[in-house]
């Protein structure tokens, strides 16, 4: 069990989220996984993924659904919490899939899928981030605030409106062009709608 635990603690030094076929392939098998998971040692924060109990690893619940969906997009209320806008919490992850695309069954964590048709809202203002050393595909600052206007009806104006208001606030660091901003709104076709309050906010 200690050499378990040694080869899990190697593996957590390159990221503090283990996934199971990785601790396999380190040579710690089911059984230890199971034993020190029931002692408390070992956290089971996803299916196939661990934590030590003394390690903190960053969002699990985006690497999770990143790992079983790595095609979609982490979007809306969750990429505004990552990106640390607005006053809103994020009680389920807010992904973003293919129209045509099968719908997931999650045990854990909640997951509210959003459909697109269009191919551009999977490339255009999509970044990749590496959290707990895994890729995530996650919208940018201003795109999400235009998904926010595009999608008002399921997360809220007010929610959209706070994220624009701290945007153009400079609440998000040094004032970038609103060049992305105007971008998006048009790929998104939300132009119209968010012209009012950008010019309201100038």
């Amino acid at each position: 069990m200690t050499d378990s635990l040694t080869c899990l603690k190697n593996l957590s030094k390159r990221s503090p989220l283990i996934q199971r076929q990785d601790a396999l392939a380190a040579g710690v098998n089911s059984s230890a996984l199971t034993s020190l998971t029931r002692k408390g040692m070992l956290i089971r924060v996803g299916h196939g993924l661990y934590q030590l109990a003394d390690e903190e690893a960053p969002n699990p619940e985006l690497v999770e659904v990143s790992m079983r969906q790595p095609k979609g997009v982490i979007v809306l209320m969750s990429a505004l919490v990552f990106h640390g806008i607005g006053s809103h919490r994020a009680s389920e992850v807010w992904l973003q899939l293919p129209n045509n695309s099968p719908t997931p069954a999650f045990q854990w964590p909640r997951v509210r899928i959003v459909r697109s048709r269009l191919a551009e809202a999977f490339t255009e203002g999509v970044e990749t981030h590496q959290i707990g050393g895994h890729a995530v595909r996650i919208t940018s600052v201003d795109r999400t605030i235009v998904d926010c206007f595009k999608h008002r009806s399921l997360v809220g104006l007010e929610v959209a409106v706070e994220a624009l208001r701290e945007r153009m606030a400079n609440r998000l660091g040094q004032r970038r062009s609103l060049q992305n901003l105007h971008h998006y709104s048009r790929l998104m076709r939300v132009a119209r709608v968010m012209q009012p309050y950008m010019e309201a906010m100038l």
